[in-house]
């Protein structure tokens, strides 16, 4: 049966967890994914006062290490938890932070230079929207970095088996985080989410695959052929 992701349920759960998900999140990936994030950005083309919008910010990892990356981009992260929202922007008060839905962004066409979303996307239920919605607000060439888990081969089914574990031990309540493990496994493989995202016009540049393809970075580009 496939996992409900009604944007009530998902958000309430986010809501939930975020006093925990940093450190929960570090306990998974053995602190990886802090590596992998900061790998996955370096592959942007990225220019001074950039418009950068971070989608499903979370508590702002990736924009924050846009920030690092290049001190002159104008940086905004959404995310419609209003507690993981609250988290960064303390953690990060020199980024705009707003609360806000992706299946219906408030800004205008062609507002943003990149687009970044990590381990978003498969907790949007309208996800087709969601994606169309990044495309209106990127400018034309804009670039679109998409991260989350990719294969499904016997790495993952071991992480699948290491996260649980971890969680059972160190967060006690694991039913957050059964969700995540089923919705990973539910999830696309990069090459029928690369699909997806060209049915929306998006032109795949570069792929790039991390531990042995248990996570995977996708950046593409919304291009004018788009629209003939």
């Amino acid at each position: 049966m496939t996992t409900s992701k009604n944007p009530a349920l998902i958000k309430n759960m986010f809501n939930k967890i975020a006093s925990r998900y940093d450190f929960n999140n570090n306990i998974i990936s053995f602190g990886l994914h802090k590596i992998i994030k900061k790998k996955a950005i370096k592959e942007l083309v990225i220019k001074n006062n950039m418009r950068v919008l971070d989608e499903c910010c979370g508590t702002g990892d990736i924009a924050a290490d846009l920030r690092k990356q290049n001190k002159y981009l104008d940086i905004t992260g959404i995310d419609f938890s209003e507690n993981m929202i609250e988290i960064a922007r303390k953690k990060h008060p020199d980024i705009t932070f707003l609360e806000g839905n992706c299946t219906h962004l408030p800004f205008l066409n062609n507002s943003f230079d990149i687009i970044t979303m990590s381990f978003g996307l498969r907790n949007i239920e309208d996800y087709k929207t969601a994606i169309k919605e990044s495309f209106r607000v990127l400018e034309d060439g804009g670039q679109f970095l998409h991260l989350d888990f990719g294969k499904k081969n016997i790495f993952s089914k071991i992480f699948d088996y290491i996260a649980k574990t971890l969680i059972y031990i160190f967060y006690g309540n694991k039913l957050p985080y059964e969700y995540l493990i089923k919705s990973k496994q539910e999830f696309f493989t990069p090459e029928k989410l690369i699909k997806e995202f060209e049915k929306e016009g998006f032109v795949l540049k570069k792929r790039k695959d991390y531990i042995f393809g248990i996570i995977s970075m996708q950046i593409f580009e919304k291009t004018k052929t788009a629209y003939c």
